[in-house]
């Protein structure tokens, strides 16, 4: 009989702290998620540009003069983006990251 009594209340011990590390474990992530997704909602959005492909796209035997004309529509294009709230990074700086926030290269044009 004390036997029984014994492996009843591991039984019961293993099954509440079971429930209590679930419950601890769902809580803190829950938490960290929450944390995680306030932090990502204050981010600004971001967009990577390829100025290389940009200056490659520019037409070849170009003037000078056409050139810079080409770089400050570039140049505008970025401001742009800047004043309605991105975060502009150069693509050369980029370790990594999905293709859909890289700008399309019509974009520019």
């Amino acid at each position: 009989m004390d036997m029984d009594i014994n492996i009843k209340s591991i039984a019961i011990a293993a099954v509440l702290g079971a429930a209590g590390g679930f419950g601890g474990s769902y809580y803190v992530l829950n938490e960290q998620t929450s944390a995680m997704h306030d932090r990502l909602n204050q981010s600004p959005p971001i967009v990577v540009v390829d100025f290389t492909k940009v200056a490659a796209s520019y037409p070849a035997g170009a003037s000078a003069e056409e050139v810079e004309k080409l770089m400050v529509k570039t140049n505008d294009a970025i401001l742009k983006l800047k004043d309605a709230g991105y975060l502009v990074l150069d693509a050369g700086s980029v370790v990594g990251a999905p293709s859909d926030v890289y700008l399309p290269e019509d974009w520019l044009k």
